[in-house]
C-alpha cells in the first residue's frame, strides 16, 4: 500500500483509482502508466445535492450513519471499529453501534493505512507520518518529510533527502511500524521507490510482505530498474529486471515486471510479462497474457479494472484474459495456464478465493468464478451500471460483492451474497468500503454528506 506526498507525489493506488474517482467524479493516473484515456465528465455528489431525488433504497436498514464533511478513501475494518475517514480527522467508531471510540485530528488532508494494529497516515501537504494505536487513537511515533512512502504488513518503507533537484543525496529506509526503530536504510537518487503494487491487496489495508519487496532504483527515470530487497534487513536479492513503464512487483519468489502496451501493430491486446528468481536471478518465464476489451473495441490494458485493485491474484497466480477473450488464470512461475473460463469475460475485481467478471470493461452481465478452478459460482443480470463512469466501484470479500455506479445521474449500490448471487440490497449513493458481512454507502441529503453501513 502506497503513500507518497506533495511535492513528491501522492500515490496511493487503489484509493486514487477507485475511491477518489468514484466520490469526487475524477480520476487520478499513475506515475507508471502509460495510456491516458479521455476524461468522462460526469455528475457528482455536489453537484447532484440540490436536484437528484434517489430511488428508494431495498435491503435491510443502517445499522448507523455518521455525518462527513469529505470522503476520499474507504472506510476500513479493525477488530470491533469501523474507520471512517473525513477531511481532516480519522474517526474510529464501534462496528455495531456506531459509537465513537475515538477521533484524531489532522491538520491538513491525509491518507491512511491499516497495519496490523497500527494507522499509518501521511499528511498530503508536507509528508509528515503518523503512526497511530489503532485501539486508541493515540500517536505511536511520528517523523517528516517521507516521500513515496509505502506499507507492507509491518514494514513501512520512504524516500528520505537532503538537498533538492539533482543535488539531493537519498536513502531508502525501513522502519517497524509498531515502533518506528529503524530496520536498514540503503543509498537511493531521487527517484528511487518501493513498489506498491501487490497481487490481490486492497486500500485501505497493507499488503503482507514476502520475502521480499521490489524497489525501483535508477539514475533517471528512462534508466530504472527494479530489485528485491528484503523487508526486515534491507538485503538486496540477486534479481534485476528493467522498469518496462508499468508495473514491477514481487510474486511469492518472483521478481516480475509487466508491459500493459501492446507493440505497434499489435491487435490482440497483448500484456508482456518478464520474471526472474528473486534471491537467485535465474531467468524465470517470459511471455504474454492479454488484457481485454472495452465496450468500443480498445484494449483495456489493465489487468483489472479500475475498482481499487491493481492485480487480481493470489501467490504466483496472476488473473488475466486469454487472446479470445476468456478470464484464465496464469501461474506466473512457469507461464501455464491452470484454468480457461468457459465464457468470454473480463476480470474486474476479486480476492483470494473469488474472480468478479464481466462482459467487458463497461458492460454485461456478472459471473463469479471460483479463484482455484475457475468454475462459475453464479451469475447475475447486467446491473445497467456503466463500468467506464468515472463513479464505478466494486468490491469483493468473503461473503459480499458489491458495485456502484451513477444509473441516469443518480448514484445506486448492488450488494450480492458472494455464496448465491443473491442480491441483498440496492442503495441510493457511492460504495465506499466493504467487509465480510457489511458495505458503507456514502450519500448526500438535506443536511450534507453521511455515510450509512449496511450489516448483512
Amino acid at each position: 500500500m502506497s503513500l507518497s506526498h506533495r511535492p513528491a507525489r501522492w500515490s496511493v493506488a487503489a484509493l486514487a483509482l477507485g475511491l477518489v474517482a468514484g466520490l469526487l467524479g475524477c480520476t487520478a493516473p499513475r506515475a507508471e502508466r502509460t495510456d491516458r484515456p479521455p476524461v468522462r465528465v460526469e455528475q457528482t455528489q455536489e453537484s447532484l445535492r440540490q436536484r437528484v431525488t434517489s430511488p428508494a433504497a431495498e435491503g435491510p436498514p443502517p445499522a448507523w450513519s455518521v455525518p462527513l464533511r469529505r470522503l476520499a478513501q474507504e472506510l476500513g475494518e479493525i477488530g470491533p471499529v469501523i474507520l471512517v475517514p473525513d477531511t481532516r480527522e480519522l474517526r474510529a467508531v464501534d462496528r455495531a453501534t456506531g459509537q465513537e471510540r475515538w477521533r484524531h485530528p489532522f491538520t491538513t488532508g491525509y491518507q491512511y493505512v491499516i497495519a496490523g494494529e497500527s494507522i499509518v497516515a501521511v499528511d498530503s501537504d508536507d509528508g509528515g507520518m503518523e503512526v497511530l494505536d489503532a485501539a486508541t487513537g493515540v500517536t505511536r511515533w511520528r517523523t517528516a518529510g517521507s516521500q513515496d512512502v509505502v506499507v507492507h504488513e509491518q514494514t513501512v518503507y520512504a524516500r528520505e533527502c537532503a538537498g533538492t533537484g539533482d543535488s539531493a543525496t537519498c536513502t531508502i529506509v525501513g522502519r517497524d511500524v509498531p515502533s518506528g526503530r529503524q530496520l536498514w536504510e540503503r543509498p537511493a537518487d531521487r527517484f528511487a521507490r518501493v513498489s506498491d503494487v501487490t497481487l490481490g491487496a486492497r486500500a485501505p489495508y497493507a499488503p503482507a510482505s514476502g520475502r521480499y519487496v521490489a524497489v525501483r532504483l535508477s539514475t533517471s527515470p528512462r534508466s530504472a530498474a527494479y530489485v528485491p530487497v528484503a523487508p526486515t534487513t534491507g538485503r538486496v536479492g540477486a534479481g534485476r529486471l528493467p522498469n518496462r513503464a508499468w508495473y514491477g512487483f514481487v510474486a511469492g519468489d518472483l521478481l516480475v515486471t509487466t508491459d500493459n502496451d501492446p507493440a505497434r501493430g499489435e491487435q490482440r491486446c497483448t500484456v508482456s510479462i518478464a520474471t526472474v528468481d528473486a534471491a537467485t536471478g535465474d531467468k524465470g518465464w517470459s511471455g504474454v497474457v492479454f488484457s481485454g476489451r472495452k465496450e468500443d473495441g480498445e484494449c483495456g490494458k489493465r489487468l483489472a479494472h479500475h475498482s481499487g485493485l491493481t492485480l487480481i491474484g493470489a501467490g504466483t497466480r496472476l488473473v488475466a484474459v486469454t487472446d479470445d477473450g476468456r478470464p484464465q488464470l496464469v501461474d506466473l512461475r512457469t507461464g501455464r495456464t491452470v484454468w480457461k473460463g468457459a465464457a468470454a469475460g473480463l476480470p474486474i475485481d476479486g480476492d483470494d478465493q473469488s474472480v468478479l467478471v464481466r462482459g467487458n470493461a463497461e458492460t454485461g452481465e456478472l459471473a463469479l468464478l471460483d479463484l482455484s478452478t475457475g468454475v462459475t459460482r453464479w451469475t447475475a443480470p447486467d446491473p445497467l451500471l456503466s463500468g467506464a463512469s468515472a463513479s464505478w466501484r466494486s468490491a469483493v470479500t468473503e461473503g459480499l460483492v458489491a458495485v456502484s455506479a451513477a444509473e441516469d445521474d443518480r448514484p445506486i449500490v448492488l450488494v450480492y451474497e458472494a455464496r448465491t448471487g443473491r442480491q441483498l440490497g440496492r442503495y441510493p449513493g457511492w460504495l465506499a468500503g466493504a467487509g465480510a458481512d457489511w458495505v458503507a454507502v456514502s450519500h448526500t441529503g438535506p443536511d450534507g454528506l453521511a455515510v450509512d453501513l449496511r450489516a448483512f
